[in-house]
This record gives C-alpha cells, sequence and structure tokens, in this order.
C-alpha cells in the first residue's frame, strides 16, 4: 500500500472540523476566486507553475516538495525525504512514477488517470471548467487553520475528484486535497503577492528562505554519483551550498 502524504508549509496540523453547512454557489466561487486572482486574461497568460514546500510523512519524518506544470497539462512532482525521493509526473501523454527505491514505472488506470488530472487541474486555474468539462460542487463549509473556507469538489470527465477550499474573504484558495498517482495529498496555501497583475504565493506552502541562486551548471553525467563529482570541482563549491538535480525532460 502506497503512503499517506500530507503536504504543508509551516505545519501540518491541520483540524477540519465539520461545521453547518449552507448552501453556496459553486460557480460563483470559482468565479470570485478567479477575478481576485487576476482575471481569466492574466491568468491565461500564465505558462507554467513552480510551487516548493515541505511535508511530514505519517511517521514524523520530514522533507521537502516541489510541484511543476507546463501547459497544456504537463505534471511534475517531487517529494525528498532525506536520501530518498519519490516523482510522479505526466508529460503530456503518459504517467509515470519513481518510487523511493529508485524504479521507474508508467502508470495506468485509475492512477495515470490522476495525474492526467491533476496536469489539467494545474494548468486551467480554474479558468473555463464548464468548457473543460470540469464538474463543480458545493461540498461542505469547513474549518482550515481557524477559519471556515467553502470546499467545493471538483470532477473530471473521467471521474477524478479533487478538493478545493476556498477563503469566504479573500476568494483565493486556503488548500486543496486530491488523490495523485494513487497518493492522498493535502496542500495548504498562505501569502498571495500580485507578480504581474497575478496573484501568487509569497511565503506559502512554504517558509521563505533567504538564499541567493548564484548560478547554475548544465552537465549531462551517467548518473548522479558522476554528476556529484562535477559538482565537488565547481570553484568555490566549499564554501557555498551546491544542489544537485535531475532535468525533468518536456519532450
Amino acid at each position: 500500500m502506497r503512503p499517506h502524504l500530507v503536504i504543508a508549509g509551516i505545519s501540518l496540523a491541520v483540524a477540519l472540523a465539520c461545521l453547518p453547512a449552507r448552501a453556496q454557489d459553486p460557480e460563483k466561487i470559482v468565479d470570485q476566486y478567479i477575478k481576485a486572482v487576476g482575471g481569466s486574461k492574466a491568468i491565461s497568460k500564465i505558462r507554467t507553475l513552480a510551487i516548493e514546500g515541505t511535508f511530514t510523512t505519517p511517521d514524523g519524518k520530514t522533507g521537502t516538495y516541489t510541484l511543476d506544470t507546463r501547459i497544456p497539462n504537463r505534471y511534475y512532482s517531487e517529494l525528498v525525504v532525506a536520501d530518498q525521493n519519490v516523482i510522479e509526473a505526466y508529460n503530456g501523454k503518459s504517467a509515470w512514477h519513481q518510487t523511493q527505491s529508485g524504479e521507474v514505472a508508467t502508470l495506468l488506470g485509475d492512477e495515470g488517470a490522476q495525474l492526467e488530472a491533476a496536469g489539467q487541474y494545474y494548468n486551467s486555474h480554474l479558468v473555463n471548467a464548464k468548457k473543460n468539462k470540469l464538474g463543480v460542487g458545493f461540498a461542505a463549509t469547513l474549518n482550515v487553520r481557524g477559519k471556515d473556507a467553502y470546499d467545493l469538489e471538483l470532477t473530471t470527465p473521467t471521474g477524478v475528484k479533487r478538493h478545493v477550499f476556498f477563503d469566504p474573504n479573500s476568494h483565493l484558495i486556503a488548500k486543496e486535497v486530491a488523490v495523485i498517482g494513487g497518493v492522498e495529498q493535502g496542500v495548504l496555501y498562505d501569502d498571495y503577492r500580485t507578480v504581474g497583475g497575478v496573484k501568487t504565493l509569497h511565503d506559502g506552502p512554504y517558509a521563505e528562505t533567504r538564499e541567493q541562486l548564484g548560478g547554475y551548471y548544465l552537465i549531462e553525467a551517467a548518473d548522479l554519483d558522476a554528476a556529484i563529482g562535477w559538482a565537488r570541482k565547481i570553484p568555490g563549491g566549499p564554501n557555498y551550498s551546491i544542489e544537485v538535480r535531475p532535468i525533468w525532460p518536456l519532450g
């Protein structure tokens, strides 16, 4: 059985206490969200999305979370705990994952459909939901981080469901919950800032660091050990933090 992961920025101790639900218009909630973010015209200019955060596993270990998407439906998610990482991705044609043991396999059936749906969702930003045949229904009013939130259930044409929680005051997304590639994931959002006419995350879903990127090298190596060997040769390397990452092929 695959692990249950809850992803959050600063804390994962989130109590979701059910409150008496009042019927809300789901389409109105989505429209208010789109307007609050910056409007459909501004949102449609977004070509890529990058989110970083932290998460805690059921046994108490912490790690980092990276999400990268690219229109029309490409999706890449990576969870790193210590020296192990788990990757879930949809390259526009097929879904695949890499397990903690490093095994890479294609995902079919429900798990593949979940990754494809995640790519469609994150790249659409809920614009033209009806045109994209995305079902939107009001589920309940729940408590997220001590505040009320409208829980909308989104359903794709293939039956994949996702719950998105909206702040009734700011109209922005406060939390998302979905099963992606067979893994249930919950993501908390916080501190939106306006960049280029669109509200984007600034301090969430992770605590912002004060680091600066000094530059990068793009190399081709036989494996991770070889790449680390080249990283050790970078001038001044012992005095700085150097990160080695594989590149996700988009073609």
